[in-house]
């Protein structure tokens, strides 16, 4: 098969340089990273060619990161039938999920309603997050490892993929949001600005911010029950104030106030724009801050 061409001969846990996953999470870097330069390149210089450009760019990025997370699906099985398992176990595998997820999410809903300019605020995002891959790897935690006992489960395949749709999804609501409080800004200040024609409408804008949150909290609440049910299978009990579980908490707090205030309240525009910004960073610190410098029954997502 082709997958058996690129097999190197004799892959160990110490050396796992022959495995291809690594050279195409390379590409997805690159590519990922030439994006972010022509959506930032055209909120300046607005042009069809840099958007198409940084459309392709990501869409190859997002294919790239998924294609390595099944080579490296199958090279854990190189290392040995007892190592082998989804490539959701540690932040390394996990960023590479989240890139593709987000960049997904954002390609569908830009394509959609002409958002291009959008990727000029939600793809350095990605691109800072390649850096800190890249950073990740340079010190060793990018190689396969084998699972620690408490994600010997089935429950890792479909809480992990949950959460990081939730995650990948309110990080795009955060890049709308930040396009929002832009465009609103440039219409009071500079109604002559070249970004204006490039971004949609305030109206446009504010619908997309709706539904990416739409998209990620029944995500992230379906994800959040099945940890639950996974915490009752591994520790025996549904909820333990765990740093993680008490962040994921307010995480879903965090949007679901969000959601109620627009569809009860009728919350619109500015005020929730600034929210979506605000709730990203709180998603942020639910899954990285907690991840680096709190400890417990998590601690295995740890850098370490």
């Amino acid at each position: 098969s082709i997958l058996s061409l690129a097999e190197p001969a004799h892959p160990t846990l110490e050396d796992q340089s022959g495995f291809v996953s690594a050279k195409v999470i390379m590409a997805m870097n690159v590519a990922l990273l030439f994006s972010a330069i022509c959506y930032l390149v055209m909120a300046f210089a607005p042009h069809d060619f840099l958007a198409r450009l940084g459309r392709r760019a990501a869409q190859f990025g997002a294919i790239a990161g998924a294609a390595a997370l099944l080579l490296r699906w199958h090279e854990s099985y190189l290392l040995g039938e007892e190592y082998g398992h989804a490539p959701v176990s540690n932040l390394y595998e996990v960023f590479v999920l989240l890139f593709v997820i987000t960049v997904g999410i954002f390609l569908a809903l830009e394509r959609r309603h002409r958002a291009q300019a959008v990727g000029a605020f939600l793809m350095p995002l990605v691109a800072a997050g390649v850096f800190f891959l890249i950073w990740m790897d340079s010190i060793g935690a990018g190689d396969i490892k084998p699972l620690v006992p408490a994600l010997q489960s089935y429950w890792m395949k479909i809480h992990v993929p949950m959460n990081f749709i939730g995650y990948g999804a309110f990080a795009v609501a955060c890049a709308f949001g930040i396009g929002y409080l832009v465009r609103e800004r440039l219409e009071r200040t500079h109604p002559d600005a070249r970004l204006l024609k490039a971004l949609p409408t305030l109206d446009t804008l504010d619908q997309l911010m709706y539904k990416a949150v739409a998209i990620g909290f029944p995500a992230f609440t379906l994800a959040t029950i099945l940890g639950a049910a996974w915490a009752a299978e591994a520790w025996g009990g549904y909820w333990s104030w765990d740093p993680k579980e008490t962040w994921a908490l307010i995480v879903w707090l965090v949007y679901g106030a969000w959601l109620h205030m627009r569809i009860t309240h009728g919350w619109r525009g500015h005020a929730l724009a600034w929210w979506a910004v605000g709730g990203f960073l709180v998603t942020l610190f639910c899954f990285l801050g907690v991840n680096m410098y709190l400890s417990g029954l998590h601690s295995y997502g740890r850098l370490a």
